[in-house]
Formats: structure tokens, sequence, C-alpha cells
């Protein structure tokens, strides 16, 4: 999976909207994709695609393809803080 300016855009779209937290994560870890959707691209992680995984304060896990949760990253980073 290649992230690129669509996958930027949509991951800032969902930081806006707050369907993406801004805060950090309390763990994370990685594997091989497990088959979900991207909670940044919406794109399936395949199980030939490496995956990273978060798990927010709220309990939540979100799933990432590894370019989109460095995009993530920086992304959270350029929000206003509230």
């Amino acid at each position: 999976m290649k992230c690129g300016d669509a996958a930027s855009a949509r991951i800032m779209d969902k930081l806006w909207q707050g369907t993406l937290p801004a805060d950090e994560p309390v763990k994370t870890w990685g594997g091989l994709g497990s088959g979900l959707a991207c909670d940044g691209c919406d794109a399936v992680i395949t199980s030939s695609d490496p995956e990273h995984d978060v798990e927010m304060p709220d309990g939540r896990t979100l799933r990432f393809h590894v370019a989109c949760a460095g995009l993530w990253r920086v992304l959270k980073q350029a929000m206003p803080t509230s």
C-alpha cells in the first residue's frame, strides 16, 4: 500500500472530524495485516502488508498501514490544541 496525497487528506479530514484521535496511544505493536480496513485510508490491510496497531486511552484499537500510521503521527501533531 502506498499512502500518498489521498491518504494524507483522508487522515487529516478524520482528525478534523474527530473520528481519528489526536492523543497519544498507550500501546503500539505490529504484525502482518489482519484483512481489516486501515483506520487512516480505509483500504484493506492485506495479509501480505505489515500492519501497525495502536491502543488508545479509551481502549479503542486502531489499525494502520505502516505509511498511514506515520502520516497519522505527523498530522496529529499539526492539529491545534484545545
